[in-house]
């Protein structure tokens, strides 16, 4: 295939059940775009590597890459070598992308920006039943160059949608020239990504269309595992962040302080839904509490930092309610009853009901 426009990359690691429908939300929809799927079966030991070979017997511009497993980040490096496309999407085998994907992608299509934005879905699933959709898109829709881009960076950040690789497309050729690639670590590999992406950043551009689906709380996924050196890395990111801003030239402690609570909560929910004894949970739920990174979280005004109570339910702000409430529980060390609200989030009315 000649003139290629875009290269779709997918790791592929044990997904036998979710890649035929991640595959076929791309291929079975019309495109004027020339494209084509790499797939890095990473070592997979169930029938995902034969998947992956029927479709590439099947089509023309899907190519795949048997390898031993090394991890997402190296599937994804080998991915961006073997490319042939002037764009690059990293698509991940348990998602899938939206009916009007390519017909929203090609007027944008130009080489104005270093990357795309676009909306998602953030979806929960149970087997083929859809319990809850999410819909997040960004406020702001345009192309923004790099003093306005920076000027934004606060109120971007703000939004969690600026850590994933997922929900946007990368100029290869910015990504060659700056030779950004993600770096080998168990989780983080995104945002790290990221972060070398937005400090070398001169355009961005932003859509107003929610065009991919993520499945969010698969067993086996990020959602679900607690890995024991996930509050290690989310802080060594925290502190990549900080020196980001100090070459933005931005000071938001505020917002320092807000990422903290939430990577709290975060490590609170995958430790409450982790498949293991209660007490071990406590456990980790103390270590929690006795991190020094987290001393003023726990020890300060946590009005001032979330918000209060009373002003979070006249503004129904449901999600960042439970938050504050996870957090002053975790304080008083009732450990059973955040495990009991923590696994309560996954329950799909309360889901609904905060993140409507």
């Amino acid at each position: 295939m000649n003139n290629i426009d875009l290269s779709i990359i997918v790791p592929v690691f044990n997904v036998e059940g979710y890649l035929k429908r991640a595959l076929d939300s791309i291929l079975m929809q019309s495109s004027p775009i020339n494209y084509e799927i790499v797939l890095i079966d990473d070592g997979s030991s169930d029938n995902s590597g034969v998947i992956c070979d029927e479709y590439q017997n099947n089509f023309s511009n899907v190519c795949v890459r048997h390898i031993e497993n090394n991890g997402v980040s190296e599937a994804r490096n080998l991915g961006i070598s073997l490319s042939r496309g002037n764009y690059l999407f990293f698509m991940d085998p348990d998602d899938f992308v939206s009916e009007d994907f390519f017909e929203k992608i090609f007027p944008n299509l130009n080489d104005k920006w270093d990357v795309l934005c676009f909306g998602y879905n953030e979806i929960k699933e149970n087997k083929d039943t859809i319990l809850s959709c999410r819909p997040h898109l960004y406020t702001y829709c345009g192309l923004l160059g790099k003093n306005e881009f920076r000027n934004e960076f606060i109120e971007l950040f703000k939004t969690d949608m600026m850590y994933n690789v997922w929900s946007r497309i990368y100029n290869k050729s910015f990504i060659l020239k700056h030779d950004i690639k993600f770096p080998s670590k168990p989780i983080g590999e995104d945002t790290s990504f990221n972060f070398q992406v937005y400090r070398h950043l001169n355009t961005i551009q932003f859509i107003d269309s929610t065009l991919y689906n993520y499945i969010a709380g698969r067993s086996g996924s990020a959602l679900t595992s607690f890995h024991p050196r996930r509050i290690e890395i989310q802080l060594d990111e925290l502190q990549a962040l900080q020196q980001l801003l100090e070459k933005f030239q931005i000071e938001d402690a505020s917002l320092i302080q807000e990422i903290k609570t939430k990577i709290i909560v975060s490590a609170a929910f995958q430790i409450s839904n982790l498949n293991a004894r209660r007490k071990e949970k406590i456990q980790l739920l103390q270590s929690i509490i006795t991190n020094k990174a987290f001393d003023h979280i726990f020890s300060g005004n946590r009005n001032q930092t979330i918000g209060s109570y009373k002003t979070l339910l006249r503004q129904r702000d449901i999600s960042s309610f439970l938050r504050r409430l996870s957090i002053d529980l975790l304080t008083q060390k009732k450990f059973r009853t955040v495990i009991f609200i923590e696994k309560m989030k996954m329950n799909p009315i309360l889901r609904k009901i905060a993140f409507k």
